[in-house]
C-alpha cells in the first residue's frame, strides 16, 4: 500500500527466540536509504500507532524513518500469551535487533510512545540490545510500583480500575465475546460504580476471565519481589543509553516520569549520553492547549512533534549542536503560562533559600482561636509565628464516606473545603508573584484514635475569586493508638512535585483529611495500610485524626520556589 509516497507492509512476522510470531506494520519512507528506524510496540493494536497523542507513522516515515508498529506478545494479531510488563525485557530486545535488521535499515532504532508503550522502552534499554541508539519514554515508569500503581505507597485506584477493564476488553475482542467487550466499553465510560466495590481487589467475573493480573497489582501494596522484577531502573543506569523524557502534569504517571529522568540526570552527562526531559499542561490523553475542561493557551501543546524529530535526527542520523547545547528541562509553568527551561531538574530534593531568591519558603501551620474544620475555620499558615500556646485541630474520616479527589487537574476544591471533615490552613494574600517549582514538603504532628488510618494533604491556590486550584497532593499512614501508647507522630511527607506562578493576590491553603479518593484507594482504618487491598465492607470504620499545632514544635509547609531570568526563562 502507497501513503503519499510511503510504504505501507502489513502484517510483517518478527520471530522471538522462542519462536513466538509478533506482527507489525512497516512504513517506508521515499527514497532508497539507508533510514533509521523508529520502533513502536503496544499492546492496543498496532493500526491504532498511539495516534490519540502521535502524529501518524506516515508522518514520521516522510520525515525519514522507516517506523515500526509492533503488537507485544498475546495483543492484537501477535501469537502468545500476554504477560503484562514481565515480557518485554527480552520480546523488546528480540523485536529491536529484528528491527535493525529489515531492509533498507540502518541499523540503528529508536523506540517512542507513551504509556504502556513507554514502558516497553524501559524494558527492552533493560536488555540493551546493541541496536538500540536512543529512546523517547511518554508518561510511564520504569519504576513500575513507585512510578505507576502506588505513588505515596497508596494504589492508584482511579486509573488502574478503568485500565484493568480495557485491557480486558482487548481480551474480550480477541476471543469473539462481544457481548463483553460492550461491557467493557460501558464500565471505561463510567467507572464510578465499579471504584466503590471492596475489596479492591476482590474478583469482578470480567477481570477474572480476562485480565486476572488486576488482582496481582492489588495483592503486592508493598514493594517486594513481584515488583522488583518490573523494575528496570537499575539495569538501564548500569549502561544508560539517551532517552527523551514526556510528562504531564495531571498525568497519572508523572512520579515515574521524574524519577526515571533525575535517575538518569544524576549519573551525568556526555556528549555521547546526555537526555531531556518535557513536561506539559497534559493529562493521560490527550496533549494539547486543553486538559479536562481547563484550557492552557494556544502554546500549551508544546510542539512535541519536533521535539521528537529533533530527538531522534541526533541520535540516528547526525548530529545537533544546538540540542546539545539547550538546557535540557523544560516545563509548562501553570499560570504565566509559559514554557520555562532549567539545566537541572528543580522536581526533585527541596532546595535551601539562596540571595538570588530560589530555595525553599516556610509556613507554619497554626490555628488562632478557632478549629480549622471547614473554608472558614480557623487554621492559617503564617510566615512568623503568631501562635502563643499549643492547640489540637480534630477531624473525623469515615471510611464509608471518603473526601474525594478523582484527578490531579487544576480543580475548584472550594465546595468540599466547606465540610468539617477537613481541616483546613490559609494563607494571608501574597504581596507578590512568587515562582514555586519542584516538590513541596509538609512536616505535621499527629495522632489517631480508630487508626492506623490516612493524613491525605492537599495544597490548593486560592484565587482572588475563591476558586480553591489543587496543586499537589500527599499521603501519608497516621499509626493508629489501640495499643495504649498516646504519643504525637511527626509526618513528613514529600509532596507531588509541580510548578506555578503563585500571584499576588492569591492565598496557598493546605487540607488535611482522611483520603484522596478515587484517586487514591482509601483506608479502611484500623488495619495496616498493607491490607488495604483485602478490606471488605465490614472492616470500613472510623478515625478521629488529631493534628498538632505548636510554637515550639511546628508543623510545616515547605514550598520550593525559584527565580527566572525573564529573558529567556531558564532558572
Amino acid at each position: 500500500m502507497d501513503l503519499a509516497g510511503v510504504k505501507v507492509e502489513f502484517d510483517q512476522v518478527c520471530v522471538l527466540r522462542d519462536g513466538t510470531r509478533l506482527l507489525a506494520d512497516v512504513y517506508r519512507p521515499p527514497g532508497p536509504g539507508p533510514h533509521p528506524v523508529l520502533l513502536m510496540r503496544q499492546p492496543y493494536g498496532k493500526s491504532l500507532a498511539s495516534t490519540v497523542t502521535y502524529a501518524h507513522p506516515v508522518w514520521y516515515a516522510r520525515h525519514g524513518f522507516i517506523v515500526v508498529i509492533q503488537d507485544v506478545r498475546g495483543r492484537g494479531k501477535s501469537e502468545g500469551v500476554f504477560r503484562p510488563f514481565v515480557q518485554e525485557v527480552e520480546d523488546g530486545y528480540d523485536a529491536v535487533e529484528w528491527a535493525a535488521s529489515l531492509p533498507g535499515s540502518s541499523g540503528k532504532v529508536g523506540m517512542y510512545g507513551f504509556s504502556y508503550q513507554g514502558s516497553t522502552q524501559w524494558a527492552a534499554a533493560a536488555a540493551r540490545p546493541p541496536h538500540l541508539a536512543a529512546i523517547a519514554p511518554g508518561m510511564c515508569a520504569a519504576d513500575l510500583y513507585h512510578g505507576m500503581f502506588y505513588p505515596h505507597g497508596r494504589f492508584q485506584l482511579g486509573s488502574t480500575l478503568p485500565w484493568a477493564f480495557q485491557l480486558a476488553r482487548d481480551e474480550a475482542r480477541r476471543a469473539g465475546d462481544g457481548a463483553t467487550e460492550t461491557a467493557c466499553t460501558e464500565i471505561m465510560r463510567r467507572p464510578d460504580s465499579l471504584v466503590w466495590r471492596m475489596p479492591v481487589g476482590g474478583e469482578h467475573p470480567i477481570l477474572t476471565r480476562y485480565f486476572p493480573e488486576y488482582y496481582d497489582w492489588c495483592a503486592h501494596p508493598v514493594y517486594d519481589g513481584y515488583w522488583e522484577e518490573r523494575n528496570w531502573l537499575g539495569k538501564v543506569l548500569e549502561s544508560p543509553l539517551p532517552a527523551l523524557h514526556i510528562g504531564g502534569w495531571y498525568d497519572p504517571y508523572l512520579a515515574g516520569t521524574l524519577q526515571s529522568y533525575e535517575a538518569l540526570e544524576n549519573g551525568g552527562r556526555s556528549r555521547d549520553c546526555f537526555h531531556r526531559l518535557i513536561i506539559g499542561p497534559w493529562a493521560h490523553i490527550p496533549w494539547g492547549r486543553k486538559a479536562g475542561g481547563f484550557d492552557f493557551g494556544p502554546d500549551a501543546a508544546g510542539d512535541l512533534l519536533r521535539e521528537h524529530l529533533r530527538w531522534f535526527r541526533h541520535w540516528l542520523v547526525e548530529r545537533d549542536e544546538e540540542l546539545e547545547k539547550e538546557p535540557p528541562v523544560r516545563y509548562f509553568e501553570y499560570g504565566s503560562r509559559l514554557w520555562r527551561t532549567a539545566r537541572r531538574s528543580p522536581f526533585g530534593t527541596p532546595r535551601e533559600a539562596t540571595e538570588e531568591g530560589a530555595g525553599t519558603m516556610r509556613w507554619r501551620l497554626e490555628n488562632l482561636g478557632r478549629p480549622a474544620n471547614g473554608a472558614s475555620g480557623g487554621g492559617v499558615l503564617v510566615r512568623e509565628p503568631a501562635q502563643r500556646e499549643p492547640a489540637v485541630d480534630v477531624f473525623v474520616y469515615d471510611a464509608r464516606l471518603p473526601m474525594s479527589c478523582d484527578s490531579y487537574l487544576p480543580a475548584d476544591r472550594s465546595a468540599l473545603e466547606d465540610r468539617f471533615e477537613i481541616l483546613n490552613y490559609t494563607g494571608e494574600p501574597l504581596e507578590r508573584p512568587l515562582h514555586a517549582a519542584g516538590s513541596p514538603r509538609l512536616k505535621v504532628r499527629c495522632k489517631a484514635a480508630g487508626g492506623p488510618t490516612d493524613l491525605a494533604a492537599i495544597l490548593t491556590l486560592v484565587e482572588p475569586d475563591g476558586a480553591s486550584r489543587f496543586l499537589s497532593i500527599g499521603v501519608a499512614e497516621v499509626p493508629g493508638s489501640s495499643d495504649g501508647r498516646d504519643e504525637w507522630t511527626e509526618l513528613v511527607m514529600a509532596m507531588r512535585p509541580f510548578a506555578a506562578e503563585l500571584p499576588a493576590g492569591g492565598r496557598l491553603r493546605i487540607e488535611l483529611t482522611g483520603s484522596a479518593f478515587p484517586l487514591f484507594a482509601r483506608h479502611p482504618n484500623g488495619m495496616p495500610a498493607a491490607r488495604m487491598p483485602e478490606a471488605c465492607p465490614g472492616d470500613l470504620k472510623m478515625a478521629t485524626v488529631a493534628v498538632l499545632t505548636d510554637p515550639a514544635l511546628p508543623s510545616m509547609l515547605e514550598i520550593p520556589v525559584i527565580h527566572y531570568d525573564e529573558e529567556d526563562g531558564d532558572s
